[in-house]
């Protein structure tokens, strides 16, 4: 209950990422009537990434008819359905030091009361982080990969920040940047180790399994 009469009383919300965590975060502020205009709440979305078939599995705020549409779009429109009183403003750019100058800059998060990461990586997690300790804004760290979970809540001169700690790399690629935005060697690299295990000892496997 404290957290929940935290979250209403931080009216202006900025939720980064529409994915998975990102879907899971709008359903429990829209159940919980955080962001409700009546209340003066408001929550602002933002993912530069379109649907994919292969997100339909575990982002449940997206249907078949929706592939190939802005997630942070479809995402706020499927949570008004929910409730039609949620006052939520979907964007679709990519929060990097490309847009800190015109979109994301420091009047921006002047503007906001906390801010929700819901990304796949640890470099955007840290920049979002250092935006977030320069502008003295509190930040809600959340990210899965395979098994593994995390959650943080950092406040600004009472907890530690995310890049205080000493975060190993990512060892492993989260299999949405796998299956659509493969962008490095590394990335086709593993794409191609898949497809060999899949065809050459999964199927073979399988097989011998019945013959």
């Amino acid at each position: 209950m404290p957290f929940q009469l935290f979250l209403h009383n931080c009216y202006n919300k900025a939720e980064v990422g529409c994915g998975a965590i990102g879907c899971e975060m709008l359903k429990g502020y829209t159940l919980l009537g955080v962001g409700q205009s009546e209340r003066g709440g408001h929550i602002i979305i933002t993912d530069n990434d379109i649907i994919e078939k292969s997100n339909l599995n575990r982002q449940f705020l997206f249907r078949s008819h929706h592939i190939q549409q802005h997630k942070s779009v479809v995402a706020a429109a499927s949570v008004r359905d929910i409730n039609p009183d949620l006052s939520i403003e979907p964007q679709r750019y990519k929060v990097f030091p490309g847009t800190e100058e015109k979109v994301y800059n420091d009047k921006f998060y002047k503007s906001i009361n906390i801010v929700i990461n819901a990304l796949d990586n640890v470099e955007a997690r840290r920049y979002i982080d250092s935006r977030c300790v320069t502008n003295m804004i509190p930040l809600l760290e959340s990210g899965t990969l395979g098994t593994k979970g995390h959650v943080q809540v950092i406040l600004p001169e009472m907890t530690e920040s995310y890049s205080s700690q000493q975060v190993p790399p990512d060892k492993d690629v989260p299999y949405c940047t796998l299956k659509s935005f493969p962008s490095t060697i590394e990335h086709t690299i593993q794409w191609a180790r898949d497809k060999f295990e899949t065809l050459w000892y999964q199927k073979p496997m399988m097989y011998n399994k019945f013959w």
